[in-house]
């Protein structure tokens, strides 16, 4: 027996079309599309607002209720305190911009040069190496702990810059490799033998004609190396053991370790540490954007 099924909203959409004009559909569509829209950028960008807010605020108005969105007094002293009584953010700040820029010039590095090769040249296991490229983002990152900080341990890179560069490596450069590839393979390969007939070598095709192609990204893996490496918190904390060499993540969360945390001064911290990286992200967003959108429609 065949049963008759009803479907509501295919009746109440063909009701629209019989009696509401289709200048008034577009234009409900728009406003409930800005207002979506709307809706998701306040949700996003309101903790950051409401940081950097509380940062200027004095301290017996950080607590007031109702919360005020727009006080009638700002102040700097967090800011000022911070400086004065806390001159180990300012070595946890050294540290992540060290450690940040090492990982992602050795991301960009290998990963540009990765890619080229399993773009261009034909070889062993370049087939597996392809295919298998993002395997380790399968595993949860707590599983590699042991491992690395023991091998970081026995190469006397614990409590190095460099031994915090090449674990954020091992994070980083399978996504630039993936994500460069698919834009080698979108640069004709005409392109480089124009430039190798007029006398250039390969190399110089490379740094003259490829990179400047893939420079969208190539962006987008900086971008992303550089958040992974300043955001991160998990191994910051097991290789970098001494209080010298601790990165931000690390220093900010022992400033909330004390039965009284100074919270003005954790609000003027946080906007300090994010400032940076959200005047890059508005820099580069349109080659951000490019990249990621290439990687993952091409991929």
């Amino acid at each position: 027996m065949k049963l008759n099924s009803v479907n509501p909203s295919a009746g109440v959409e063909k009701w629209l079309q019989q009696h509401v004009p289709k200048r008034i559909r577009d234009r409900s569509d728009r406003i409930l599309l800005y207002l979506l829209a709307s809706i998701a950028v306040v949700y996003s960008l309101f903790p950051l607002l409401w940081m950097g807010i509380t940062s200027l605020q004095p301290e017996q108005l950080l607590f007031s209720w109702p919360p005020q969105i727009s006080p009638e007094l700002w102040t700097l002293t967090h800011y000022a305190d911070l400086i004065e009584t806390n001159s180990e953010f300012f070595l946890y700040y050294r540290n992540s911009v060290i450690t940040s820029t090492f990982a992602t010039v050795m991301t960009i590095t290998l990963g540009t040069l990765g890619a080229y090769s399993i773009s261009r040249f034909e070889y062993m296991g370049r087939e597996f190496i392809d295919s298998s490229i993002l395997l380790i983002y399968m595993f949860p990152a707590i599983v590699l702990v042991i491992p690395l900080s023991v091998l970081m341990n026995d190469m006397g890179l614990d409590n190095s810059w460099f031994g915090l560069s090449l674990v954020y490596l091992t994070f980083s450069l399978p996504f630039s490799i993936w994500v460069l590839r698919e834009f080698f393979n979108g640069i004709p390969y005409s392109l480089e033998e124009a430039a190798m007939i007029d006398g250039a070598s390969r190399m110089q095709a490379f740094y003259h004609v490829v990179l400047p192609n893939a420079l969208p990204g190539i962006i987008a893996t900086s971008i992303f190396t550089w958040s992974l490496a300043w955001n991160d918190y998990l191994w910051a904390s097991v290789i970098m053991t001494s209080s010298q060499m601790q990165t931000l993540p690390v220093g900010l969360s022992q400033m909330l370790t004390s039965a009284n945390p100074p919270w003005g001064q954790f609000m003027a911290a946080t906007t300090l540490v994010t400032l940076p990286v959200l005047i890059l992200y508005i820099f580069v967003q349109d080659h951000l954007v490019k990249g990621f959108g290439a990687g993952g429609v091409k991929g």
